[in-house]
């Protein structure tokens, strides 16, 4: 796990392992020490981040948020929590 963002999320989330990896974001498997649960956080890579900007990427989050009936659908994650940090 890379040290900066461990440290970055670690009052929030302890990071277990990668799940996948794509060309604008990394999804890794975590525990939410808030809610103490299991969680998948993606995580937008740097550099395109800093190219696209954080907004784009929370609207699209938002966008998809609101899709019809994913909450009750068995193949997709619940998407309730929408957290950022400026911190890397």
């Amino acid at each position: 796990m890379p040290a900066d963002l461990t440290a970055a999320l670690a009052d929030r989330y302890s990071l277990r392992r990668v799940l996948g990896r794509g060309g604008m974001a990394t999804v890794y498997l975590a525990d939410d020490r808030k809610h103490h649960r299991a969680v998948a956080l993606k995580v937008l890579l740097p550099g395109l981040a800093a190219y696209l900007g954080a907004e784009r990427f929370l609207k699209e989050i938002q966008i998809a948020a609101r899709g019809r009936g994913s909450d009750r659908h068995p193949g997709m994650a619940r998407r309730d929590v929408l957290d950022r940090t400026d911190r890397l």
